[in-house]
């Protein structure tokens, strides 16, 4: 079966969820606290052998939970092997493909919804159940002599269903001996007798328990198809050494101390993962170890075994897995790098290894063996954070074997990481949300109308493409130029009045104009456009940190032409809002802050107050003057804020406020980045790129 709706009710921090549709490999991202994990373990409550605690039912609706409530609920649809199961046993049934689980409050079981499937809830004599099967027995009992029937046991066909195969042919078979016994002397009893007993609608295999239609049809799902969650959050790591006799006294339940030779190691399961997954018997290993040429044979097939079976979920270079045998009943664990000129280097201990790499490798095994283990084939995998401390190159590692895995079971787990996000499919995507006031979740699948927070993995995670695109060396050479910025408030003024002066001649239109994190990032990222075939270009302020970042643009190769100041007539800016006649960008701050700062008292500014002020440009005069006012709980000058505000009113075309110089003053800041870009286009530039493309390789 796979889940194909969801509810949650009344469940730790979860009121309602609402009914939620869900994919065979969705992805539950938010915030910490946000109840991720809680739908997780919400959904293991439709597991037939589960049990609810009280601890777990929702404190803010005690009301509510007087009544009876679905706790967990999940529609299920159902698979073409399960469809004929059910035909099989149910020839009368009209064919369904889909059921609806849930578990309440009140009552211990889980419980089944056929929808608009009519199904006798009244005893029938039709149904091929263990109570037709027992009175059948009971009658023909009735027919043979007195004499004999007096003499049988016939508790066997009175009690409850068998459990199993093994209880079913002990009891038959005990009961035949017996009347076989009484009966030696009635030829003719035995051999109607015999009819029964070999009857094939009479065997375990083709019994269904139940006395009525649907008790009998929720009985065999219970017992053959009910769905498996299997809940993972524990990921246990792996060691370079591992006692053997202290491994074998803990599979007996014999533990006395760690099992691990050199350092702690948590838990036996680990070991028995790793042994599966190397297809290793203990057995054949006791036999062969006084051998060392047959012992080396066996631990060489396992470790290949091990190391294919590891590999295709490994990024970066390949590993080779070597399980050694040592004096004193040691295995040990050692892995080598396999480059790809096939060298092999780094050979040793597995406790050697950094932490990442221990708990990457110890991650994958116990992942990788428990999901190929028989008994988890076609159950639905709950993954709480599958991923953390890994690398994104392992992250991505991680995300190929869950992808693998979404043909035989359906996985759903929670994630921080944009590199666990590979599919933005509604349904296959999921946001969770807490309500702060109330502390309760809230999920939905229509994850772009998520609280910013909440969306920034998978925002980073919907731009992959893009950085991928930029270490495409051929998109790099054919792309328009790209100016780097300083800041979001200098890529919003290059673009707003690009389009508010509406000007063909000097439209910014040929440009990529690239935001920086901060003032860091501006170096190393334009390094990486110019070495990736971008004619890249830096556009600077006149700050001490700038004229920094410009010097150490220059010792790395980059040319004059390429950086670009804020500059006008000739004298340098300290940012672009000076490029905003004083009057007008005043216009901006009052208008912003008299609502911001109503309650501090605050009243409008001149221009002449803010020239009168120590500072080389309108920002560090701005910044003073709120300082002056730290003590009314002014807070910090925001000029990003008034960024927004006269971006906004451009896009608004409510621009009376910006006057004629202002828009000159804009137009020579766009004739100099034109001007340095046909500067730049003179120089050889196809020289210039293949010199670094050469240095790189």
């Amino acid at each position: 079966m796979r889940l194909r709706k969801f509810r949650v009710r009344a469940y730790r921090c979860i009121h309602d969820s609402g009914e939620i549709n869900v994919g065979d490999l969705a992805a539950f991202v938010g915030r910490n606290e946000s109840g991720k994990t809680t739908i997780l373990q919400a959904l293991t409550l439709l597991n037939r052998d589960e049990r609810v605690s009280e601890l777990d039912l929702c404190d803010e609706m005690t009301e509510e939970l007087k009544n009876e409530v679905r706790l967990a609920e999940g529609e299920f649809e159902l698979n073409y092997h399960e469809i004929n199961m059910i035909k099989e046993k149910f020839p009368g049934i009209p064919e369904f493909k889909k059921i609806r689980l849930f578990r309440t409050n009140r009552d211990p079981k889980v419980r089944y919804e056929f929808d608009d499937l009519h199904l006798e809830e009244g005893e029938s004599s039709t149904i091929n159940s263990w109570e037709n099967f027992g009175r059948n027995i009971l009658e023909f009992l009735d027919t043979i002599p007195n004499h004999l029937r007096i003499q049988l046991d016939t508790k066997f066909f009175e009690g409850p269903a068998p459990k199993n195969q093994l209880a079913f042919d002990t009891g038959m078979a005990d009961f035949s001996n017996q009347f076989h016994v009484i009966a030696i002397q009635e030829p003719t009893v035995i051999q109607e007798w015999e009819k029964i007993f070999r009857e094939p609608q009479n065997q375990f295999a083709s019994l269904v328990g139940g006395k009525s239609e649907r008790s009998a049809l929720e009985n065999f799902i219970e017992s053959e198809i009910h769905p498996r969650f299997v809940y993972f959050s524990d990921y246990k790591k792996i060691y370079g050494n591992i006692n053997l006799n202290e491994y074998i006294r803990e599979e007996r339940g014999e533990r006395e101390s760690s099992i691990e030779y050199i350092e702690e190691f948590d838990k036996a399961e680990t070991v028995r993962n790793l042994f599966y997954l190397a297809e290793l018997d203990m057995n054949e290993l006791e036999e062969v170890k006084e051998s060392p040429s047959k012992c080396i044979k066996l631990l060489n097939s396992a470790s290949n075994r091990l190391t294919s079976k590891l590999n295709p979920a490994w990024k970066g270079d390949p590993i080779h897995v070597d399980l050694r045998y040592s004096p004193g009943n040691i295995m040990s664990v050692v892995i080598s790098d396999v480059h790809k000129d096939g060298t092999i280097t780094n050979t040793g201990l597995l406790n050697r290894r950094a932490e990442g790499f221990k708990w990457t490798f110890s991650f994958i095994v116990n992942f990788a063996a428990e999901t190929q283990r028989a008994e988890l084939k076609e159950a639905i995998l709950l993954l709480d954070e599958p991923a953390r401390n890994l690398h994104p190159t392992q992250q991505m590692g991680i995300s190929d074997l869950l992808k693998n895995l979404a043909g035989s079971n359906q996985v759903l787990y929670a994630t921080h990481s944009p590199f666990m996000i590979f599919d933005y499919t509604p349904g296959n995507l999921l946001v969770v949300e807490l309500d702060k006031r109330k502390h309760l979740s809230r999920i939905f699948y229509d994850y772009w109308n998520a609280d910013d927070k909440t969306l920034t993995p998978i925002l980073y995670g919907l731009s992959r493409g893009q950085v991928e695109s930029m270490t495409d060396r051929e998109i790099g050479t054919n792309s328009r130029p790209v100016i780097i910025v300083e800041t979001m408030s200098d890529s919003m003024y290059l673009n707003a009045f690009d389009k508010f002066l509406q000007d063909p001649n000097i439209s910014m239109n040929p440009l990529n104009v690239i935001a920086a994190f901060n003032k860091n990032s501006v170096l190393p990222l334009a390094i990486f456009y110019r070495n990736h075939g971008y004619k890249t270009f830096i556009l600077l302020d006149d700050s001490d940190e700038s004229k920094q970042i410009s010097s150490q643009l220059l010792s790395n190769e980059f040319t004059p032409v390429q950086l670009i100041s804020f500059e006008m007539e000739g004298k340098k800016l300290q940012s672009i809002e000076d490029y905003i006649v004083l009057d007008d960008y005043m216009h901006a701050v009052n208008q912003t802050y008299e609502i911001k700062l109503r309650q501090e008292g605050y009243s409008n500014l001149s221009a002449d107050e803010v020239i009168s002020k120590d500072g080389k440009g309108s920002l560090e005069k701005l910044n003073r003057i709120w300082q002056e006012h730290s003590d009314d709980d002014w807070g910090k000058f925001d000029n990003e804020e008034i960024t927004r505000y006269i971006c906004e009113k451009i896009t608004m075309e409510e621009t009376e406020f910006l006057t004629d110089k202002t828009k000159d003053q804009f137009r020579s800041l766009y004739r100099l980045i034109a001007e340095r870009i046909r500067q730049y286009q003179n120089v050889n530039s196809k020289a210039e790129l293949s010199k670094f493309q050469k240095k790189r390789a």
